[in-house]
């Protein structure tokens, strides 16, 4: 599309502008970059894109009122960098060494064909400020420096029907919609265009299939004989980063044998350097490792094809990640008391011991025929009583020798010897008598 002229002409593509200029502005990582918004080849200050108005008062009024009004502050300044001296100077030394945070190659129906040839022979410069994490906006013009890095991308001329339509990608990376982008449109894309999305589209011819109006992205990869390539993307500290360095021709032709410089030109780790050489594949890999918490900017030069070149990448290393231990919460069982036992014994009740005297009274033997009486021992569980025994020991009557003559009478046979009965009865008698003196003792 050609948006600067439509705006000039009073029409409202100035919001489509607006929009764009300040996602690619912001998106823009370029290092050490002066803050500034390059605008380059226009043919004149006064009439923006050939078509009207002056450039001073549609980007006051207009192109960067995104940012805030001119009395806040806040707009970003412009450099115009519009003559072919003032355009070889710049990509010779000043995209690299003061670069801008921004390019924006507007349409302009007045610029010379000399203007857009040097926007193609410098096309790798171009794309080595943004895969360095520069912006860029370019309007309707020939594309050459495109077709240059992209031989079999395609800018078609044709359009202005109607429409176009804002893509999901052009909502998601720059906050497009229908009625931003809607405006007469001259031209659009096909063939590969490598990383680029299509922003804006349309059917065209009608009833076709859509094409590209509008092509980029919030982070792309131009072609260039010289790039870096880094991974992870968001590294965290402590962790390793692979910056991967290619050098080729344009055409895509590896350069190996092609050394490589690298230092951390700021941050946290600024003065750090690396070096690596190209492989057969024109690779070289340099691997980094930081404790350091911040945005690095690691910038790397080579020669390839004769050409110096410089690209940097812009890499933030996070904090590293939390190692989170959870916490383990031991419950100790209550210990277990084991009670040994109880044996319950019944109250004992101990009994003074008895003492048990047996008294034995023994009867020394007579020398007579008489029974010997033994009396038993008394056994009680009474304190002893000292009982004197009694013996008595029945009278022995003499016998008296009766002399007997039996020989002047006759008494019929005669007892045998010891078995009068007068004997006995001596003894019955003597036993009462004894038993008579016991129950005496008793009482």
């Amino acid at each position: 599309m050609d948006p600067v002229c439509h705006a000039g002409m009073g029409e409202n593509t100035d919001q489509y502008i607006a929009k764009v200029v300040k996602s690619v502005y912001d998106q823009s990582t370029m290092p050490s970059n002066n803050g500034k918004i390059a605008i380059l080849g226009i043919a004149s200050a006064t009439t923006a894109g050939g078509c009207g108005d002056n450039w001073t008062t549609l980007l006051n009024t207009k192109f960067l009122t995104q940012f805030g009004t001119l009395a806040s502050g806040l707009q970003p300044e412009v450099q115009f960098i519009t003559t072919s001296s003032e355009l070889t100077t710049f990509f010779s030394t000043g995209i690299t060494a003061t670069p801008p945070r921004m390019l924006w190659i507007p349409d302009d129906w007045g610029r010379a064909g000399a203007i857009n040839a040097l926007f193609t022979s410098n096309a790798e410069k171009i794309a080595d400020f943004v895969n360095s994490g520069g912006g860029l906006f370019a309007n309707y013009n020939p594309y050459g420096w495109l077709t240059a890095l992209l031989p079999s991308a395609v800018f078609n001329d044709g359009g202005c029907n109607g429409g176009p339509d804002a893509t999901a990608d052009g909502t998601a990376d720059f906050g497009l919609t229908n009625t931003m982008v809607a405006a007469c449109w001259h031209g659009y894309f096909t063939g590969n265009v490598g990383t680029l999305k299509t922003l804006v589209d349309y059917p065209y011819p009608t009833g076709s299939t859509r094409k590209a109006v509008s092509i980029g992205g919030g982070s792309v990869s131009l072609p260039s004989s010289f790039t870096l390539a880094i991974s992870p993307t968001n590294p965290a500290a402590g962790t390793p980063l692979t910056i991967t360095a290619t050098a080729q021709t344009i055409a895509g032709v590896p350069q190996a044998g092609v050394v490589v410089s690298m230092t951390v030109s700021s941050g946290p780790d600024a003065g750090q350097t690396f070096t690596a050489t190209t492989d057969s594949l024109g690779i070289a890999t340099i691997t980094v490792n930081t404790s350091s918490i911040g945005t690095n900017v690691y910038t790397a030069t080579a020669t390839v094809n004769g050409v110096s070149k410089t690209v940097s990448a812009t890499v933030t290393w996070s904090p590293p990640p939390t190692t989170t231990t959870s916490s383990t919460t031991t419950t100790e069982p209550a210990p277990t008391t084991t009670e040994a036992p109880t044996t319950t014994v019944a109250p004992t009740t101990t009994v003074a011991p008895t003492t048990t005297v047996e008294t034995t009274t023994t009867v020394a033997p007579t020398t007579t025929n008489a029974p010997i009486l033994t009396i038993a021992p008394v056994v009680t569980s009474i304190a002893p009583t000292t009982t004197e025994s009694v013996v008595v020991v029945p009278e022995t009557i003499a016998p008296t020798t009766t002399v007997h003559d039996h020989s002047s009478h006759s008494h019929g046979p005669l007892p045998k010897t010891g078995s009068s009965i007068f004997a006995w009865a001596l003894i019955a008698i003597g036993l009462v008598l004894f038993g008579i003196s016991v129950l005496k003792v008793k009482k």
